[in-house]
């Protein structure tokens, strides 16, 4: 494979699923519990090595007091943070892994938090968390209160080794399609490694000064960005002519319907594949439904795989 047909990826892949928000707690609680518990079986690879439900980090974390070690070098460490309801408001928890703390989130879920995390990384030689590491959560925008977004964000040190690339993305690919097959309505979906990590903005919302609540309501008709792998709501794909003019275009390696009436857009079978040319033919077949203005790049030093033209539409 030639250097113009394999890319490097970013150091933070991203995949993230937009869903409508279910109304009632114990719902939500079900949802948010089955993400936490799925993503970080099938996207963890060998950092999940030795974590299971039944980790207690409680001795080690009274042990550091919140700035000695947290434990040995090369050693797991898994932790949250969450918005906890007290008195009619939300304050921020930051605690590590236990079974105690991991039934207190999972009861915590049930008051649908703006924001729920779960990490799992790797300690340095000073025995602090480091690279790799495995962000899984569950957020609400109070701009778009209808929507819940699930999202996971990992290092991509299993992407770039050769020996594990193809099962990594393999792994990745997988359980989102199961994922997004198995809800009843998807909104909006991706896996990409340009998208901001701090804000959750993807890289075109970056690019046009726009914030996810400025999105997260408009998914019906319009994408918040596009990637290697991007999922579309049944309104997008009607309005790109749905499954057969996707895939009569070329744009894409594979278009395949969803049961909840959207389609799974994947540019390339390979995501480091995704090159230059792969991205402007993907902006081309989808810019009928991207948000109008030209995108200005972006001054952090990480590629973004955008097309730097407003859409015509």
């Amino acid at each position: 494979m030639t250097a113009e047909q394999n890319i490097r990826l970013n150091s933070i892949l991203r995949a993230e699923i937009n869903l409508p928000c279910p109304a009632e707690g114990d719902a939500y609680r079900q949802l948010a519990r089955g993400w936490f518990t799925q993503a970080v079986g099938s996207l963890a690879g060998a950092l999940g090595d030795g974590f299971d439900h039944g980790l207690d980090l409680t001795a080690p974390a009274l042990a550091n007091k919140g700035s000695g070690p947290f434990g040995a070098p090369g050693t797991l460490w898994a932790s949250f943070l969450y918005y906890k309801t007290t008195r009619r408001r939300q304050r921020l928890v930051e605690t590590y892994f236990s079974p105690a703390n991991w039934h207190d989130f999972l009861q915590e879920l049930g008051n649908r938090p703006l924001d729920a995390r779960l990490q799992l990384a790797l300690l340095d030689d000073e025995g602090q968390p480091s690279d790799p590491w495995l962000e899984v959560s569950v957020t609400r925008d109070d701009d778009a209160p209808g929507v819940v977004s699930l999202i996971a964000v990992r290092t991509t040190e299993e992407f770039q080794d050769p020996a594990t690339a193809d099962d990594a993305q393999r792994r990745w690919e997988s359980f989102l399609r199961h994922q997004v097959e198995s809800r009843g309505s998807v909104l909006y979906a991706s896996v990409a490694d340009d998208a901001d990590y701090i804000t959750g903005r993807t890289a075109l919302e970056d690019g046009l000064g726009l914030l996810p609540g400025d999105t997260l309501p408009e998914l019906e008709t319009t994408l918040r960005g596009y990637g290697w792998l991007t999922v579309c709501s049944p309104g997008v794909l009607t309005a790109l002519g749905g499954v057969p003019a996707l895939r009569a275009g070329g744009a894409f390696a594979e278009v395949a319907p969803l049961p909840g009436g959207g389609a799974w857009l994947k540019a390339t079978d390979r995501i480091h594949a995704y090159t230059d040319a792969r991205v402007r033919a993907v902006f081309d077949a989808l810019a009928p439904v991207l948000p109008p203005g030209k995108p200005v790049p972006s001054i952090a030093s990480e590629t973004c795989r955008l097309v730097y033209e407003a859409p015509v539409q």
